[in-house]
């Protein structure tokens, strides 16, 4: 199969430069599991990224009857056979894509799909390496998964591990409350194996009561953070990495995409908290995020008229 090649972009002042891309109808790669039950990795992703206009061509890692905790053992069907079909005949029809957002997979041929049938250029390639939490691998993975996505982070211009898995990647121990000289160290270390201009943030910080994100701006680490709240959310993940693509997106910069991204999911979550357990497995709730997105979009509409 001939690789598929992404068209060019880049951070700049203003943001992503996607002129090209959207002149060219360019399609981003959407790959992530899909869970027939609830909201989260596909089925929160895409109308999240559709309220944030960007066209996808949609490559599900796998189908499972519901996500893979708190429901039991799910049943999984592969699409690694499919999907490989799927991009010979986007190649044909000469369906272009400039970019990716990756999430989870679990089959490792199907990390391998990716890394040897698709040409990545670096470019507008958002990497969020699910597999682990609070010091844990999920469901069915293990340290073998680390390496898969060890050889993505270099072909990838934006991670966003969330603590465990920033450990993970760099295959240290995992340290629940790191100093922010050993986060700006781990940060620094992931952006040495991501191309020239890669960017990463480092969600689920916990620092004296609040939670959020760190990352580095000119060399020095940056944060934005709000208060903690209780409970495990599932999907939250999901829901941050495809906010943040379309931030960037629609042309915020690197700390203003993560800064409004989290901002939104603080949000979003924060009408959540009374949910149980039992409710939140099923996902993030998304009407209140794509009200957000709208209202966004309309302001930032309004200051192009002004």
């Amino acid at each position: 199969m001939q690789k598929l090649v992404y068209l060019n972009s880049y951070f700049g002042s203003e943001g992503i430069n996607l002129e090209n891309s959207k002149k060219n109808i360019a399609r981003i790669l959407l790959a992530e599991d899909f869970s027939a039950v609830g909201q989260l990795s596909l089925t929160a992703a895409m109308p999240l990224l559709n309220a944030f206009q960007v066209p996808l061509a949609v490559l599900p890692t796998e189908l499972l009857s519901t996500q893979s905790e708190g429901f039991g053992m799910p049943f999984k069907l592969s699409t690694v056979a499919w999907a490989r079909a799927a991009l010979q005949h986007w190649q044909t029809m000469g369906i272009k894509l400039t970019g990716a957002l990756i999430g989870y997979f679990a089959d490792q041929r199907f990390g391998e799909l990716l890394l040897n049938e698709i040409q990545f250029t670096g470019k507008l390639t958002l990497l969020d390496p699910v597999m682990a939490d609070n010091g844990r691998f999920y469901p069915t993975l293990t340290k073998s998964h680390i390496t898969i996505l060890q050889k993505l982070l270099p072909k990838s211009l934006i991670c966003t591990p969330n603590l465990t898995e920033a450990c993970f990647l760099l295959d240290q121990p995992y340290i629940s409350h790191p100093t922010f000289k050993q986060l700006a160290s781990w940060l620094n270390q992931l952006e040495s194996s991501q191309p020239a201009g890669g960017k990463t943030v480092i969600t689920g910080i916990t620092v004296a009561g609040k939670t959020g994100c760190v990352w580095l701006e000119d060399g020095q680490l940056r944060q934005v953070l709000y208060p903690s709240l209780p409970g495990h959310f599932y999907g939250s993940g999901d829901v941050f990495a495809a906010l943040l693509f379309g931030l960037l997106w629609q042309g915020l910069s690197w700390s203003q995409a993560v800064i409004q991204a989290t901002g939104f999911l603080h949000d979003s979550l924060a009408q959540q908290v009374s949910l149980p357990t039992s409710q939140r497995r099923y996902g993030i709730e998304l009407s209140s995020l794509l009200v957000q997105i709208e209202t966004f979009l309309a302001k930032k509409a309004d200051k192009r008229s002004n």
